[in-house]
């Protein structure tokens, strides 16, 4: 779901985690520090709610290394209550790092699906930046006689550190305070057709038969949506829904519409395997890329080389090819969607990109470094765009080619923006136009028919 901002103090949703009554320690705080000298500074820490029945969870002992530490420490509610606030009022401790804001508290929150970079379920996501340093240098190897190898620090945070997906030194969660809070009240366990037509969603959690709820979505066929609206009982609910769908999305709900799950799929994005809903694409990717480099670039389709997910701005402000791969992505967003493939040249040339990701990874490619790269990808677009951007990155071998897919729907709120960037980005033929103020109202205007890719 769309992301929430907080600035007149500590989210509600945060707070009400901490005022459960619950004794015992049932959060576990790790955090990974690296010492710049003088003092310890935080890379990232996270704030995680054990399953219930871990009160008695005994703490990892914290890795200390010459210029890393990777810290654990159990909080009871209260006690991540008082850390709450001591963030919300401009400092804090973490182990040995004293942590002090440079500015005013902003808090994020956002309510995750069960395929999410966060954690292993659905639930919800809070954050605050706390901005110590906005650079670091790059740590490694960690060796210490006593203590695990870890080639790098990227690799230490990604080993200690419960995100699914950690994207290193790239990853937009660095500087970050953040509690992942899990849903197990009530969450998606899975849905799948039981015959042609009739969709059967499970819904599992400790409270499932306790609470009163209800699925409520969509389905989009051929552009033309259809609504559905069903009750859960024994665990699951039966709704209609065509299989031919290109798209669907539902929320699991109760009474006083408290939102407990939500689940989105387009046919044609790649989802996490076994979560698939509406099965094989009409269209496999493979026959969407051949056919979209038989067509060229054009209103919905854009060809770039590899792009380095670390690459900076030029000393003479000129913007680095990140910077087009995500103004591209707002430009799609604004106006019909999408696909940027990386890996062929404007001349629809399949290049790939195998070479210049293993100079990246500076290792020999294989699932884990591509995985890496495109997380690192998504991560560092959505640090500079303003909006709620949903698209999705993918990857084909096409002639013993390698080529990154992104895809982008149309934005449901919109505008997309560039952080940072006073111009409305809208998509005309093969090229991202700058829109002049008079001419917004068109792109900012929903169109009177719905618009999938």
């Amino acid at each position: 779901m769309q992301i929430e901002y907080h600035y007149e103090g500590i989210p509600d949703k945060l707070v009400a985690q901490f005022k459960t009554g619950k004794r015992g320690r049932c959060f576990r705080r790790r955090s990974v520090m690296t010492n710049a000298g003088s003092r310890w500074e935080l890379v990232c820490c996270t704030i995680e709610r054990l399953p219930p029945g871990a009160t008695e969870f005994e703490p990892t002992p914290s890795r200390r290394y010459a210029q890393v530490l990777l810290h654990e420490d159990l909080l009871t509610e209260e006690e991540c209550l008082e850390f709450a606030n001591d963030l919300h009022a401009g400092r804090g401790r973490v182990g040995e790092c004293e942590l002090e804001m440079r500015q005013a508290p902003q808090w994020q929150s956002q309510l995750l699906p069960l395929n999410n970079e966060y954690m292993k379920g659905a639930g919800l996501v809070v954050g605050l930046n706390v901005g110590q340093r906005s650079t670091r240098m790059q740590i490694g190897p960690l060796l210490a006689l006593d203590q695990p190898y870890y080639p790098d620090i990227d690799e230490a945070g990604r080993d200690w550190l419960p995100f699914t997906t950690y994207h290193g030194h790239s990853d937009a969660r660095n500087d970050q305070i953040c509690f992942l809070l899990p849903e197990n009240r009530a969450f998606f366990g899975g849905a799948e057709f039981a015959e042609p037509g009739l969709l059967v969603i499970n819904v599992e959690g400790a409270e499932v038969n306790a609470l009163d709820l209800v699925i409520k979505g969509a389905y989009w066929e051929r552009g033309a949506i259809h609504h559905f609206e069903q009750a859960v009982a024994d665990s699951k609910a039966i709704v209609q829904v065509s299989e031919d769908a290109d798209r669907l999305e539902y929320y699991l709900l109760d009474s006083v519409a408290t939102t407990f799950d939500f689940y989105r799929e387009v046919r044609y994005w790649r989802t996490e395997a076994g979560s698939s809903v509406l099965g094989a694409a009409k269209r496999s990717l493979e026959a969407k890329v051949r056919a979209s480099l038989s067509a060229g670039e054009g209103l919905n389709v854009e060809f770039k080389p590899f792009v380095d997910p670390d690459s900076k701005k030029s000393p003479g402000g000129a913007k680095s090819k990140l910077d087009e791969i995500a103004i591209t992505a707002v430009a799609f967003a604004n106006t019909d969607g999408g696909h940027i493939y990386l890996g062929v040249s404007d001349d629809c040339e399949v290049t790939g990109i195998e070479a210049k990701l293993c100079e990246w990874a500076k290792q020999p490619s294989n699932d884990s470094v591509i995985g890496r790269y495109l997380g690192a990808l998504k991560s560092r677009i959505k640090t500079v765009v303003v909006g709620e951007l949903a698209f999705e990155a993918s990857h084909i071998w096409l002639d013993g080619a390698l080529i990154a897919v992104i895809d982008v729907p149309v934005a449901d709120r919109r505008p997309i923006a560039i952080r940072q960037d006073h111009y409305l980005y809208a998509r005309s033929g093969a090229s991202n136009r700058k829109v002049p103020p008079d001419q917004w109202r068109e792109v900012l205007e929903p169109s009177d028919k719905s618009r999938t890719l």
